[in-house]
Parts: C-alpha cells; sequence; structure tokens
C-alpha cells in the first residue's frame, strides 16, 4: 500500500474506506466493483490504486481495519472475564449481538471475509483466521473455573462444545435480524432471553449439581 493513503485526513480516508466495506459486505471480494467504490467514495480509480495497487490489496487492508474495529470494539466494552466459562461465552456473545445491530454492514463483511473464501485470497484470510481464533481462544478459556465442571466428563472437550453451541446460536440471530429495517436492535432483549435458556440448559449437562 502507498503511504499517501496514510497521509489523507481521517474524513478522507474514513470516506473510502466505508465506500469499500459497503461494497465488499455486499458483493464479497470477486464481485466487488472498485467502480462502485471510487463513485461511492468521490475519488478517480488511477487515485484508489495508486493507494493500493491492486484489488487484493484493497481487500486486504480494509479487512484488517474491519479486524482491528471489531476486536478493540469487544475489548473495549468486555472489561471483565467473568471465571464462569458459560456466563462469560454468553457475555461475549450478547456483545456480539449488540455489535451486530449497531455496525451491520462492518459485522457482515468482517463475519463473511471469512466463509467462501476465494483462492486468490485463501492464504492471507487463513492467517488472519488463525491469529483471530488464537486470540480469541485465549480471551475465552483464561483463567475459567474448572471445578464448576462434573467430574465425568473431559472439560477440554466441554469447553469447546459450549463455545461452539453459543457462538452458533449468536449467529443464527445475527443472520436472522439483519435484514429487519432496525437490524434487528428491538428483538436483542428476547435474542438475550433465549441465549440465557440455552446457557440454562447447558448448565444442567456440563456443570456439577450446585
Amino acid at each position: 500500500m502507498n503511504n499517501n493513503f496514510e497521509k489523507l485526513s481521517e474524513e478522507k480516508k474514513k470516506k473510502i474506506i466505508d465506500a469499500c466495506i459497503n461494497e465488499f459486505s455486499k458483493n464479497g471480494y470477486i464481485n466487488a466493483s472498485t467502480n462502485n467504490i471510487v463513485l461511492n467514495a468521490g475519488i478517480s480509480k488511477g487515485t484508489l490504486f495508486n493507494y493500493f495497487e491492486n484489488k487484493r490489496n484493497l481487500y486486504l487492508y480494509i479487512l484488517d481495519y474491519a479486524i482491528d474495529f471489531y476486536v478493540n470494539l469487544m475489548l473495549e466494552r468486555m472489561k471483565d472475564n467473568n471465571p464462569d466459562i458459560l456466563n462469560r461465552i454468553l457475555d461475549w456473545a450478547k456483545l456480539r449481538l449488540s455489535i451486530a445491530a449497531e455496525e451491520p454492514i462492518a459485522y457482515q463483511f468482517f463475519a463473511s471475509a471469512f466463509v467462501n473464501i476465494h483462492d486468490e485470497i485463501k492464504a492471507d484470510i487463513m492467517v488472519r483466521y488463525n491469529k483471530l481464533y488464537s486470540q480469541g481462544y485465549k480471551l475465552i478459556v483464561e483463567n475459567i473455573n474448572y471445578t464448576l465442571f462434573r467430574e465425568d466428563i473431559d472439560k477440554q472437550k466441554a469447553v469447546e462444545l459450549i463455545i461452539a453451541s453459543l457462538t452458533g446460536i449468536a449467529e443464527k440471530y445475527i443472520s436472522l435480524y439483519k435484514s429487519m429495517e432496525d437490524n434487528g436492535y428491538e428483538h436483542i432483549a428476547k435474542a438475550f432471553g433465549q441465549l440465557n435458556e440455552y446457557v440454562s440448559i447447558l448448565r444442567k449437562v456440563y456443570y456439577k449439581e450446585s
């Protein structure tokens, strides 16, 4: 990437970044139109490629921006990690729902970047995915209270199943609500209540009787 892009004012950079996120979130990497991007950003195609050289570099820069934005927002709002992993993941799942409703286009781009990956950028995406997964998993399992689990189960496998279950359920609601006019914002309380019900079931399956 040309360093000239970083020298732009924050307002101009944001306009270009927003135009890219909007286009990539709708059409993905291959089908995204740089013509649409420059039209919405108010710049020429020559200027865009002077900054990023090619579409691949542009996409990866925007993806890195979206990852940083999403991760920093999650960390900023999730101040404390509950030692009860069910409550911890429930908090993370609720936070994902809230962010998806507040920033639907950015979240859609962020989430869709890691599915149906084109071969041209697959290696680049997997590097980012593996780093993100490693960091996220560490935050989720750090300092959890394993004494809450039943003695007759494999605790590590139980943790993996809990993470997969609650993450999948949160994504289900995000997919369900994203087509609504308010991106499901008014339905978040209902989704939170249902997530609590799932956690109650998981608690009975994996935890000792209290």
